[in-house]
């Protein structure tokens, strides 16, 4: 009896090692939590943050490495297996793909990257990024807030339902409505009911000046208004970029559609720093968005190139950028290719 029994344990030891030795060769299954990046998790788990592109490349259910969200499941090696790995060709320039919605296409609108006939229209960024970059703003532009969950939960996502708070009277005059209509009907005449979901995130400070350029706004969803529930507004999300919270803000829903190519690129003389990037990292990499601290005020215009250099006196390219969005004094501008990481305060401009 006492053999048979030490056989056993002896099976379960084994097996344990079987699976381990299974575990370590797969590597660990990690779930991404609000405010992961690539780089932070391949800083932190891999202890290399430029280990990200070979991360992103092992979990192929990553469309676009700019856009993972808190609950998505993602698989990392060791560190000496992603060392060992080369990168295709292709993987080491790729700008990344249009990102999965969290909701059909035909809820969130339909992204217009698919090509129509025999010609496909080119954009400087896929349609989530753009809408989901934000800019630096002066003022909060909200009309309203989500107030509640039913859960009583903080935090919701795609799916979820939200109570909110709209101003009745700004959404009126938004749409040059009289004054005397009820919120049911100006409701129902803003966009099939839809808002966007914003969030002031911090004041933006010129990194060399010191001067306030105003708040980092982001969009942080899509949600539709379904009914009320006791005089107060129901709404779905039925897009979210990133966790969505009690107390974002609400602002008209619009077709956003990113600005094509030019069929010129332009280089024009002007230069500045960068005074903060999407994510408030102060690390920025390819395909990232950094905001700009010069706008069309000053000449800038859709698809303008620029080099990037270090905020010092050796004049280095380490970067090329690219407008994708314009405000009077300040812009946001993905990273097109790095050969190392960008800071907050690192100039732009021509070399």
């Amino acid at each position: 009896m006492k053999k048979r029994y030490l056989l056993f344990i002896i099976y379960l030891l084994l097996s344990a090692g079987n699976i381990q030795a299974q575990n370590t060769a797969s590597g660990e299954e990690y779930i991404i939590r609000k405010d992961d990046t690539l780089w932070s998790i391949s800083g932190a788990r891999l202890e290399d943050p430029f280990l990200w592109p070979k991360l992103w490349n092992i979990n192929p259910h990553i469309p676009n490495p700019d856009l993972i969200y808190p609950g998505e499941k993602i698989r990392i090696p060791s560190r000496e297996t992603l060392i060992q790995q080369e990168l295709p060709p292709a993987e080491e320039t790729k700008l990344p793909s249009a990102p999965q919605l969290k909701t059909s296409d035909t809820e969130a609108g339909t992204s217009s990257l698919e090509s129509s006939g025999k010609t496909s229209k080119k954009y400087l960024v896929d349609k989530n990024l753009y809408i989901s970059a934000g800019w630096i703003s002066k003022d909060f532009p909200s009309i309203g807030a989500i107030t509640a969950t039913p859960s009583g939960s903080k935090m919701a996502g795609t799916n979820d339902i939200v109570y909110i708070n709209v101003s009745a009277n700004k959404i009126l005059s938004l749409l040059g409505l009289d004054a005397r209509s009820s919120l049911i009907v100006a409701l129902n005449e803003t966009a099939k009911n839809r808002f966007f979901t914003i969030r002031s995130i911090k004041p933006v400070k010129h990194p060399v000046t010191g001067e306030i350029l105003g708040h980092l706004i982001r969009i942080t969803g899509i949600l539709e208004i379904i009914g009320m529930d006791s005089n107060t507004p129901k709404a779905k999300i039925i897009s979210s970029f990133e966790d969505i919270e009690t107390g974002d803000g609400l602002m008209p829903y619009k077709n956003m559609e990113p600005p094509l190519v030019p069929d010129v690129i332009r280089t024009p003389r002007i230069g500045g720093h960068i005074v903060e990037t999407h994510f408030t990292n102060q690390l920025s990499g390819e395909n990232n968005i950094l905001y700009l601290d010069k706008g069309s005020n000053k000449g800038l215009e859709l698809g303008d190139v620029f080099t990037v250099f270090p905020n010092s006196a050796l004049e280095r390219a380490i970067g090329k950028l690219q407008v994708i969005s314009l405000q009077p004094d300040t812009s946001a501008a993905v990273i097109l290719k790095s050969s190392e990481e960008i800071t907050i305060g690192s100039k732009w401009g021509q070399k």
